[in-house]
């Protein structure tokens, strides 16, 4: 019996290192393929690489991704060929190593820089110059995200989904102006139920660890805006790409809302929605 385990044990090796000389001998006729070096490289020379995001201590400034080429599907393209063709190049995204969909620790305070686009948030509390606003929007056919807060939203359902017939994106702002574990789920829940996507942004005046961490249980990343209510001349200084700009509705002056539009986009930016800004991509 010790003698039979032995002969199958000795032909399980012989299997094995048969399956690697056997890969080894692919590998290199593979790697030796005309078609193989010129994709390779091409990838030498075309690859752009992912740039990592700006830490400083919890606050992040987002890299964005790099585009590279995917050797092995490019390369099942271009055998049925048998020959080398740019245009069945295969690319794929690489994120960065430090990216928010793997962490929610830290304060985003600038999206993209990648892109020259910025995000206008205006934060809803009350009834208080909102249909004024939507109809500037409508006018305007501007970009703009809303967050608003729970206690307002479930006495204004229909204006909400106004604010999503509009384009706009809606996200949580808290109840009664804090983010709480009783109120935050169902906030989001009702959220969700008008925009049908999910809920995934917490806004801040300020830092707020406990709050952070809460929505960080949520898989929501918390916003610390780039300028929160700035004033014109503010604005113009402090442009930037993937800058994330906030406005309190209950203070904000609507005479100023186009001007606001017309120093972005005279600086050559684009208004973009909140997800947008927001993407690594």
């Amino acid at each position: 019996m010790f003698k039979n385990a032995s002969k199958l044990a000795g032909l399980l090796l012989l299997l094995l290192l048969s399956f690697i000389y056997t890969d080894k001998v692919f590998d290199g006729a593979r790697n030796s393929d005309p078609v193989m070096k010129n994709i390779k490289t091409y990838k030498e020379k075309n690859d752009v690489l992912a740039v990592e995001p700006i830490i400083k201590d919890d606050e992040i400034i987002l890299g964005y991704s790099g585009l590279i080429v995917n050797e092995e599907e490019s390369y099942k393209k271009m055998k049925e060929d048998d020959k080398f063709s740019e245009e069945k190049i295969v690319y794929e995204d690489a994120l960065p190593k430090t990216t928010i969909s793997k962490t929610y620790d830290y304060y985003i305070k600038q999206g993209n820089p990648s892109k020259k686009q910025v995000a206008i948030l205006f934060k809803i509390t009350s009834s208080k110059q909102v249909d004024e606003l939507l109809k500037l929007v409508a006018k305007t056919g501007s970009n703009v995200s809303f967050f608003v807060d729970g206690s307002w939203l479930e006495s204004n359902v229909e204006t909400a989904f106004s604010m999503v017939n509009l384009g706009s994106e809606l996200y949580n702002l808290g109840y009664d102006g804090k983010y709480d574990k009783a109120t935050i789920s169902n906030t989001n829940n009702l959220i969700e139920s008008i925009t049908l996507k999910d809920s995934s942004f917490c806004l801040n005046d300020e830092k707020n660890e406990e709050e952070k961490e809460l929505c960080k249980k949520k898989k929501m990343h918390s916003i610390l805006s780039t300028l929160n209510n700035p004033s014109i001349n503010e604005l113009k200084a402090g442009l930037v790409k993937g800058a994330i700009i906030t406005y309190d509705l209950n203070s904000f002056d609507l005479d100023l809302f186009e001007i606001i539009l017309n120093t972005i986009y005279s600086r050559g930016y684009e208004i973009t929605s909140l997800s947008s800004v927001i993407s690594e991509k």
